[in-house]
């Protein structure tokens, strides 16, 4: 038997290893490296595949496989500091939580796993392309290459909740452009930028609404304040459960800002597409993660959606769902933060979750 405390403070330890080493978006390799190594110290047969997805095997690599993924990547820019606090029950760092913790719990599952008999094939694998434009480039190439019989996304601060359904996604750079100028001597000229502003204030007027969130990111026009933008743009990142949904606000939006204006052009480029999907609440994988968690001695968990690797899986018609680490909060901010005292059950309730899906 092992030591349940002593099993979280090493994966405690693992993702502060993890998160000290910078992974923002399609520059994840060095984390990567870092996450073999700790893998081959497991003991296990581990490669990393061409797209950068590290893959770990504890038993039998005949397919399919019960796919365990969690992502390297995170939203911060390599050079982003990276200071540990821990205070309150609760360690905080960028990225702690999404996802280092999430990796962490995969090389935990290794050192599980590698002294027991495993039957049935089993993958760890630590995926690139969540984030930023990433599109799930990794679990989409991962899905590719193995065959999948289920896909469980693990997530550092999830632990109260096993998500069913994949949020999807679709994000579009807008551009528009126009002839510049002087503010005064050519203040009968369109401006880019306000054409872009007008546009999309009307989009978010008409297009929010509790089934979709539209966020509008990455603003960029002008060159000094006395000269008139030649070109604006905005990176705009739509997000919903329902793919139709989804898709019908991306063409409804594309609508709003192509409106004929004199003296300015439009451009809409489509930057990545996630498909939503989603798991019966009564599929064997869900009921496999609650006897998980009963096992474990958490309390029963509620559905729900969130954006992981799992839509890669949900596109491919294979059973995904979401499953987490710890609870915590502040994702996407310098002050991410994970709760250390339910680390144990989350990893408990993880090894009952990988001991049924091996057999």
């Amino acid at each position: 038997m092992t030591d349940p405390e002593l099993d979280a403070a090493r994966v405690l330890e693992d993702a502060r290893l993890i998160c000290a080493v910078p992974a923002p978006p399609f520059a994840e390799g060095e984390r990567g490296r870092l996450v073999a190594e700790l893998f081959g110290q497991a003991g296990l047969e581990v490669r990393t595949d061409a797209t950068g997805n590290v893959i770990a095997w504890p038993g039998p690599t005949a397919e399919p496989a019960a796919v365990f993924a969690a992502h390297l990547d995170t939203v911060f820019a390599a050079g982003t500091p990276i200071e540990f606090t821990e205070a309150d029950g609760r360690l905080s760092a960028p990225g702690i939580g999404d996802n280092s913790l999430g990796v962490a719990a995969l090389l935990h599952l290794a050192r599980f796993l590698g002294g027991r008999p495993v039957a049935r094939a089993i993958a760890l694998v630590a995926t690139v392309g969540e984030e930023g434009l990433g599109d799930l480039r990794g679990a989409k190439a991962l899905l590719e290459r193995v065959e999948c019989r289920a896909f469980v996304a693990v997530e550092g601060q999830a632990l109260d909740s096993i998500t069913v359904a994949g949020v999807g996604s679709i994000r579009l750079r807008v551009t528009i452009g126009g002839p510049g100028g002087h503010p005064w001597g050519n203040r009968d000229h369109a401006n880019a930028a306000h054409g872009l502003l007008l546009r999309l204030a009307t989009a978010l007027a008409e297009l929010r609404s509790p089934e979709l969130a539209l966020n509008v990111n990455v603003l960029a026009a002008g060159t000094a304040i006395n000269v008139l933008p030649d070109t604006a743009s905005a990176d705009i990142d739509l997000r919903a459960e329902d793919d139709r949904t989804l898709q019908a606000a991306a063409e409804r939006l594309t609508e709003i800002v192509s409106t004929d204006e004199p003296q300015l052009t439009v451009s809409v480029e489509q930057l990545g597409h996630r498909p939503g999907g989603r798991i019966p609440e009564d599929h064997p994988l869900i009921e496999a993660a609650r006897r998980a968690r009963v096992t474990a001695g958490l309390s029963p968990a509620g559905g729900g959606a969130t954006a992981t690797p799992a839509p890669a899986a949900h596109r491919r018609g294979r059973p995904a769902h979401t499953v987490g680490v710890s609870t915590g909060g502040n994702a996407h901010r310098l002050d991410d933060y994970v709760d250390i005292a339910p680390i144990a059950g989350g990893l408990r309730s993880l090894e009952e979750l990988a001991l049924e899906l091996s057999r």
